[in-house]
């Protein structure tokens, strides 16, 4: 009887190679799963992220809506013509507050002028510039005469020591020029520059009721 022989031989498993005793098959299977997993986790926070962005974008459209209504509600707690005629009076009065600092009452020149001039001294003539910058005070140019020599040199005095009189921070640079003799009356003719503080011409000092209720009180020059 012969023996029969299987001529081929297919294993019914495959096998696994294996290295060390180990097989790798799984091995990969694992590291797959990692992956996956990964891959799910970041998949899961990006529609996260994308839910909440969308979410808060809705809520600054409400909060947006919402504080449009709450200022249109304030709006007409308000009258706004009232408001805007306020703001017209308003701009009428800080005008003319300006026009009431920067104006200056020249006709206290005259008082000024009577403070510092003797009895013996008579002015003829007045002339004033008003400088485009008020900071450089207001000149005036005067042409007068004295009954005698000693009455002009008496004022050139009384124009040096103008702080005896309250002058001297009104009136500055007083100069008195060109003396000249008169005829048979022996006057003496002169003339007197000087510059006037235009804070002392002030038209609002002149009118407000704390210069009206304590006038300087300055002595006057006489010979």
């Amino acid at each position: 009887m012969e023996t029969k022989f299987q001529t081929s031989f297919i294993p019914k498993k495959p096998v696994a190679s294996s290295i060390g005793g180990l097989s790798s098959a799984p091995q990969h299977r694992q590291t797959t799963s990692i992956f996956m997993t990964i891959a799910t986790i970041l998949f899961i926070l990006s529609l996260a992220g994308a839910g909440g962005s969308y979410a808060y974008g809705q809520y600054l459209l409400s909060a947006q809506t919402t504080y449009k209504d709450q200022l249109a509600t304030r709006e007409k707690q308000f009258n706004v013509d009232l408001i805007e005629q306020l703001k017209a009076e308003n701009v009428k009065i800080d005008s003319a507050r300006k026009v009431l600092n920067n104006h200056i009452a020249l006709s206290q020149i005259f008082d000024i002028i009577g403070r510092m001039t003797i009895e013996n001294v008579r002015f003829m003539s007045l002339d004033v510039s008003v400088p485009t910058v008020a900071s450089d005070g207001v000149k005036i140019s005067l042409q007068g005469y004295g009954t005698s020599l000693s009455a002009v040199a008496f004022q050139s005095d009384v124009l040096s020591q103008l702080d005896q009189y309250g002058l001297r921070k009104i009136v500055k640079n007083p100069i008195l020029s060109n003396p000249t003799l008169g005829g048979v009356s022996n006057t003496v003719g002169f003339g007197l520059s000087a510059v006037v503080d235009p804070a002392s011409l002030s038209y609002e000092n002149m009118v407000s009721p704390a210069s009206a209720s304590s006038p300087t009180s300055v002595s006057t020059p006489t010979k």
